[in-house]
């Protein structure tokens, strides 16, 4: 299970304790910069992988960030995309609560790996899916601004 108390990997997969992430993400938080939760999948066919970042970015300051933690579920519930796509967003809102209680005035944006477009088979996750993030007190966006996810998408091969 993806744990935010466990142990992150950074960018060239180093391990690194939450104590430590949390030491870097509040240097980050107290520069200004926001901290960007997002969560991808990938459905193979006996398990799906599910990988969450923390990542932070300042093109003035020049800083691009991230750190990722990553688990396999062998459940065949997730090869039903709805459930695929909550179990996502729940592990995003799970990162996202351990930095808020870790960080005072934590600056924290969860990007969710869904579009409310025509060609998007999640469209009609959009409105319940912002409701959950935003009634949990973060910011959400959604495709095509929800890059964290993207970064997230790298890491479920």
């Amino acid at each position: 299970m993806i744990d935010p108390q466990g142990t992150w990997k950074e960018v060239n997969a180093k391990d690194i304790s939450s104590i430590d992430l949390l030491r870097i993400m509040t240097e980050y938080n107290s520069m200004g910069l926001t901290l960007y939760v997002g969560t991808d999948s990938m459905l193979y066919n006996t398990y799906c992988t599910f990988s969450c970042i923390i990542a932070v970015h300042s093109n003035n300051l020049r800083i691009a960030n991230y750190y990722f933690q990553k688990q396999k579920f062998e459940d065949e519930q997730f090869k039903k995309l709805q459930n695929k796509i909550f179990k996502e967003i729940e592990l995003s809102i799970n990162t996202a609560k351990f930095l808020k209680h870790n960080i005072v005035n934590a600056n924290i944006e969860i990007h969710v790996d869904i579009g409310n477009t025509n060609k998007n088979a999640t469209k009609y996750l959009v409105d319940s899916a912002k409701g959950w993030v935003r009634g949990m007190g973060f910011k959400v966006k959604i495709k095509p601004d929800s890059w964290a996810s993207s970064v997230a998408d790298w890491h479920t091969k």
